[in-house]
């Protein structure tokens, strides 16, 4: 059964995935390190622009890679006392929807595709703070034809695809996904359904390979990410 994420504006994400706790770990995860330079006061200038001044958010953590290509901003929100996170990376598809993994206790967030997350309340002054990103492995788009293309595929699963089969029964259709063609031993963690411009996010955890998305009644484009 799918888990639903529904977002009152655009660009406001509401922590989820709580009820994953416990579930195996990603294979195609990287672990993020702490960044020992000094944070900056100014965290609207990097990866920020047309938020809030200083003033409203002050940076908390930063991590990185092991190479140094993704960068984690935690950010602290003083007017709602919450936080956010901010995942960079030079290329898109790396950032957009991409799995963030905070250990002890277990907890998962999803990024939007600005690469941004709510945390809410939490404690970011620990070292011990312990976190890994799961970005998306293969991207397709579903159009409302029924045509489906592939928006990137990793490496390690070139040659990959989807099918996709749309039932409708009341109260609302059921879209049944199912990857095809993946290399032996590969195992499909989460797909995760973008409805629209992120009208609604639908989280699946596959069961023997199937993924069950129960769809509102208005949806347009459609894009499913596959994680392993």
């Amino acid at each position: 059964m799918a888990k639903d994420v529904k977002n009152s504006g655009k660009h406001k994400f509401n922590d989820l995935c709580a009820g994953l706790t416990g579930l195996p770990d990603f294979k195609n995860s990287i672990r993020l390190f702490h960044h020992h330079s000094q944070v900056s006061p100014f965290p609207h200038l990097v990866g920020f622009t047309g938020l809030p001044s200083y003033e409203v958010y002050a940076e908390k953590l930063a991590l990185v890679s092991a190479d140094h290509g993704y960068l984690l901003r935690i950010i602290h929100d003083n007017l709602n006392d919450v936080l956010e996170a901010h995942l960079l990376h030079a290329e898109e598809q790396k950032y957009q929807y991409a799995f963030l993994v905070l250990d002890e206790p277990r907890r998962e967030f999803l990024t939007d595709a600005h690469g941004r997350v709510k945390l809410g309340k939490m404690e970011a002054e620990s070292s011990a703070i312990s976190v890994s990103v799961c970005p998306p492995s293969a991207g397709f788009r579903l159009s409302p034809e029924g045509t489906i293309d592939p928006v990137y595929v990793e490496e390690n699963l070139r040659g990959s695809q989807i099918q996709a089969e749309l039932f409708f029964s009341r109260p609302q259709a059921t879209l049944k996904v199912k990857p095809l063609h993946l290399p032996p031993g590969t195992e499909i963690k989460r797909m995760v359904l973008v409805i629209g411009d992120e009208e609604e996010i639908l989280i699946a955890v596959p069961q023997k390979g199937l993924a069950m998305f129960e769809l509102p009644d208005s949806a347009g484009s459609l894009r499913i990410y596959l994680y392993e």
